[in-house]
This record gives structure tokens, C-alpha cells and sequence, in this order.
């Protein structure tokens, strides 16, 4: 009898198969301690089928780019049309990748594409041309959705959907057309996922109720989906229960409140084909350090807990990780909010006073992740654009990351490649002063799709980004940060731009009118140290190194840069 199961289930996977002739039907991405036994499992529609022509490329969530190419020509499927791809101690894979950790954990992605290798040496963005097969997969991730649009795929794939993601694998299910985990079967029929667990639990946030130097208590909030389908029974080893319940409820919360700082504890979510349970490490409720100005927080200790004493402005808000760009007269940085500890509603303008949390660092980008909820302290604050060259941006990257700017010289975009905005694409802008990369990382832009300005005299306004440890880019907010015109802001010096920058003896500053500008220098703590009215240019020989905020005024409008003195 099992062996006729194992024909019919055959069988239809063959049917399910035919259609692209190709497919990925099984990944094991993250094991215990070194992952030294990951593999991926491809099927063909028919037995020894060749696959010559065929690559498969393996993406990196982080910054949604290939990260190794794998050439199947030369190959075949086995017998019963099975390919594996495997670590070094995997018994029996056709392609070998390396001894561990060689296949990332998540959220990244694996395609197959009709292609040569050579089109896609390592860091090659995201696209769908020449695609056969892809999987989007996480290990409890927040949906990657640069991955997810450029591979034409609606649904990220979760390996630790049980909360076993070392000891299971993610399996094709040819009924259901759809993933699900269970125990590996390489080279063998893959789980039914009808009899697999079909409700996913994770962690959606773990905060304090209270920051103080005593011991504080700690409330922990589990996000469900896939309930109301089997009788679960939730326990936990610490705190209380409240919350949706699973049993009932398709999707919602389950809480755990009154845990004490410093108490781990373990939960587990049980029923007849579910068995998840995971341990939750109690965090750190001790007051950190307090700042005045953004450039004192970056200049702080990355995984020190902050507050943000003075007031800075929301420039930017996407939906992705709830992230959030904000900045004062000194400096900016990313708000990065995975867990959605920031309930309240943030737009654009709003001032925000007081903000807490913890400083980290992503792919060489400096962001800030919030501890506690907070609210606006103003709204409808006005969000202008610093003037500046593509050569400062080239020459001092750093100076700006996270801040809105613009580029003050007319730019051509290269769209040779791509006419159209693409996510996750890169597109050379060529200036007067240099070229600089324009790099379309907001995905829900109103821009995506539409048209790469083609015009000779097109103004580009954006937030500054890093990626990959030192690569800078400049991203649009919205369509309305592009320009044919290089005329003035309101309220701004028209054509304001400060040279050099850095400096050490002078610097020197003008706008398209001709009028004389007068200058303030302030310290990053807002002292100033220096003025002179009516003047163009300013001897600075008198200032110690590091950075300082020009302010400058012409017949009444005001503009504001930065400036290091080394």
C-alpha cells in the first residue's frame, strides 16, 4: 500500500511539474548550530531530464541581490527526476556548495532562470526575466516584498512556521500548490501539508512596561495566523495569558504580560498536529543615556540604549519595518521598527520629542530601533531639502546617510536598461560636478512603473542610504522629489551651495542671487561659534575639527548644511 502512495503521489507531481518542465520543491535553509547539512531540491517533469540551460541563483534579503549562481548545464535529474544541491556533508547532492551555512536563512530567495551564469555574477538585483521557478522563504521574517515583486511571488514561505525550523525543511505540496514544513525528504514524496500544522505563531514584540534602575516588568505580544482551525492549547512557563484565542480566532494576538526583567520563560502552542514552542529572553529595562541632537546619538555606542531629548522631524514613513526617516538641524537617521513598537500614526512633518530606544547598525547603515511608543510633539513642520553636489555626496557619503537632500545640478538618468522605475534596481545619474547611483529602495514609491525622467534637466531630491557595508545611494520619496528645475524652495536661499566641504581654513557660500549672505556657525550642542554678517566667504581657522551647522540668511530666507572642519 505505501508503495502505491508513493507512485500516485509521483505521479502527480510529475502533472504539477509538467508546467515548467523545472521546480524547487524542497529547501532546508537553517539547522541547528552550523548548518552543515542544508540542501535545495529541484524536480523535473521527467526522469535523467537534462538541464543544460538552466541556473539556479540565490538572493539575499538584505539588500534583495544575488549572492551565488549556481550553472546546471552539464547536469541531470536522477531517475526519478531529483536534483540536490547541498552542503558538503549532505550524503549523495549532485552540486556541492560548501561546508555551512552556504544556503541563508532568511528572508531571501531561490530562483531558477533559462539563463547563462554569466548574466548574473554575485549582486545582481532582483528580476523576473528568464525566470522558470522561485521561492520567497523567511524563518519567522517579515515579508521581504522587494523579493516578492521581483520574482512575481505573493507569498514568503516560512520554514519555522512550527517553531522547528532547525529540524524541518519547507516542502512543495502538489495538492495544494503551496509550501508547508515538516521532516526532510530529499530524494523521496514530501509531507502531505494537509496533515502539516497550519497555524503560524511569532514573536511580534517583546517591551518594557517601565524603564527604570529597579526590576521592572515586561509584556510579550505573539502574532497568530492560521487559527480558528483545530483546538490549540497555549501555555506558558511565566506571566499571563490574554489575548485572541487560536482555537476561535483565524488571526490575532496572543499576550503574555507581567513577566519580571530578567526572567526568561518559554511558551508553547499545542494540538493534534502542532507542537511549537520557543523561549523568550527577557530584555533590558534599564534606563540608557540621554541625547540632545541626532549627531550625539550617531556618534553614540551601537547596542546602548538611547533618549533623544531634542525634537526631530519625520522626512520619510514606509510601511516596510515600519520604518521611519527623521532628522534635526544636525544630522538624520533611520527609524527601524521590525517589531511595531511605534503604534502611534507618524507622517511626514510631525516632530517627535523624547524618542528611546537602542542604536544599531544594518549593512554598514546606522539606524535606530524604538523601545517604547511614542507620539507627535508638532505637526505639519516644513521638510526642506539640503542643497547639495553629487560630488559632496561622493566625497563625504557619511556626512549625509539618512538625510533629504538635493541635488542641486541638473542630472541625466541612465535609462538605457531600464526605462521604467524598477524596484530594487540601481541607475547611474550623471552631473556636472560627478556621476552618483540612484537606487530605487522605497517600494511602495507612487513612482514604481512609471517612466525614468529622460529630460537633460531633471533635479533629483531623496533620502541618502547605505547598503552593503559602504555602497551610498539616493532614493526619491514620491514623484514629487523629481524637478525640471533647479528654482528655489520656499523659504530657502535659492541655489544655496557651501564650498569645500570638508574644510580647514575657509569656506565659501552662494546662491543664484548675488546679494551678500550673512553666516552663523553653531556646535552640534547649538552653541554658536562663530558669526559675520555680510560676507561670502568665512574664515574658519579659528574652529577645532568636527562638525558644525552652517546657517545662512539672504534678503530673509534662510538656508541650513553642515560642515566638518578636519
Amino acid at each position: 500500500m505505501k508503495k502505491i502512495t508513493l507512485l500516485v503521489a509521483l505521479a502527480f507531481a510529475t502533472i504539477a511539474i509538467a508546467q515548467n518542465s523545472i521546480q524547487i520543491i524542497e529547501i532546508d535553509a537553517d539547522q541547528t548550530s552550523t548548518d552543515d547539512m542544508e540542501f535545495l531540491e529541484i524536480r523535473t517533469a521527467s526522469s535523467n531530464q537534462s538541464l543544460d540551460g538552466y541556473i539556479v541563483v540565490f538572493y539575499n534579503g538584505s539588500d534583495n541581490e544575488s549572492y551565488r549562481t549556481v550553472d546546471l548545464s552539464g547536469f541531470s535529474s536522477d531517475a526519478n527526476g531529483y536534483f540536490i544541491i547541498g552542503s558538503d556533508l549532505f550524503p549523495g547532492a549532485d552540486i556541492i556548495l560548501g561546508p555551512d551555512n552556504t544556503i541563508q536563512n532568511g528572508a531571501d530567495a531561490i530562483a531558477i532562470y533559462s539563463a547563462a551564469a554569466s548574466n548574473f555574477p554575485d549582486d545582481t538585483p532582483v528580476t523576473s526575466s528568464g525566470l522558470i521557478d522561485a521561492v520567497v522563504y523567511g524563518t519567522s521574517d517579515d515579508d521581504d516584498l522587494e523579493l516578492l515583486a521581483g520574482l512575481n511571488q505573493t507569498i514568503q514561505w516560512d520554514e519555522n512556521i512550527n517553531g522547528m525550523k532547525d529540524v524541518e525543511s519547507l516542502q512543495y505540496d502538489v495538492n495544494t500548490g503551496g509550501f508547508c514544513a515538516g521532516t526532510p525528504t530529499p530524494r523521496a514524496a514530501n509531507i502531505d501539508c494537509s496533515s502539516a500544522c497550519p497555524i503560524s505563531v511569532f514573536v511580534a514584540s517583546v517591551t518594557c512596561d517601565a524603564v527604570t534602575s529597579g526590576t521592572d516588568t515586561y509584556t510579550t505580544t505573539l502574532s497568530f495566523s492560521g487559527g480558528g482551525t483545530a483546538t490549540y492549547t497555549v501555555t506558558v512557563t511565566q506571566g499571563t495569558l490574554s489575548g485572541d484565542n487560536p482555537s476561535t480566532t483565524a488571526s490575532g494576538e496572543i499576550i503574555i504580560s507581567g513577566v519580571s526583567e530578567g526572567v526568561d520563560f518559554d511558551y508553547s502552542l499545542t494540538s493534534t498536529n502542532c507542537d511549537i514552542s520557543n523561549t523568550i529572553n527577557s530584555p533590558s529595562c534599564e534606563p540608557g543615556s540621554t541625547v540632545n541632537t541626532i549627531a550625539e546619538l550617531r556618534a553614540g555606542t551601537i547596542g546602548n540604549d538611547y533618549t533623544l531629548n531634542g525634537e526631530a522631524v519625520v522626512t520619510f514613513v514606509q510601511s516596510f519595518r515600519n520604518q521611519k526617516f527623521i532628522e534635526d538641524p544636525t544630522a538624520a537617521i533611520l527609524i527601524d521598527d521590525n517589531n511595531g513598537i511605534i503604534t502611534s500614526v507618524l507622517a511626514s512633518g510631525d516632530g517627535i520629542t523624547g524618542l528611546t530606544g537602542t542604536l544599531d547598525e544594518f549593512g554598514g547603515m546606522m539606524q535606530f530601533r524604538p523601545t517604547q511608543n511614542i507620539s507627535s510633539s508638532s505637526t505639519g513642520n516644513a521638510i526642506v531639502a539640503q542643497s547639495v553636489l553629487a560630488s559632496d555626496l561622493s566625497a563625504n557619503p557619511n556626512n549625509y546617510e539618512s538625510e533629504y537632500v538635493r541635488i542641486y545640478e541638473y542630472a541625466i538618468i541612465d535609462a538605457a536598461t531600464n526605462p521604467t522605475w524598477v524596484v530594487g534596481t540601481e541607475y547611474q545619474m550623471l552631473t556636472q560636478s560627478g556621476d552618483y547611483i540612484f537606487r530605487t529602495s522605497f517600494f511602495d514609491a507612487d513612482y514604481i512603473g512609471a517612466n525614468v525622467p529622460t529630460s537633460t534637466t531633471t533635479v533629483v531630491s531623496g533620502i541618502i542610504t547605505e547598503r552593503n557595508e559602504g555602497s551610498y545611494y539616493i532614493t526619491a520619496r514620491s514623484i514629487s522629489d523629481f524637478a525640471d528645475t533647479l528654482g528655489a524652495n520656499d523659504n530657502t536661499i535659492e541655489g544655496f551651495v557651501m564650498t569645500p566641504n570638508p574644510a580647514n581654513t575657509f569656506i565659501q557660500v552662494k546662491g543664484t542671487s548675488n546679494s551678500i549672505i550673512s553666516i552663523q556657525i553653531f556646535d552640534i550642542l547649538g552653541k554658536e561659534v562663530l558669526a559675520t554678517q555680510n560676507a561670502n566667504r568665512v574664515n574658519i581657522e579659528a574652529l577645532t575639527s568636527g562638525m558644525y551647522i552652517v546657517k545662512a540668511t539672504q534678503n530673509g530666507a534662510v538656508s541650513s548644511t553642515k560642515l566638518i572642519v578636519q
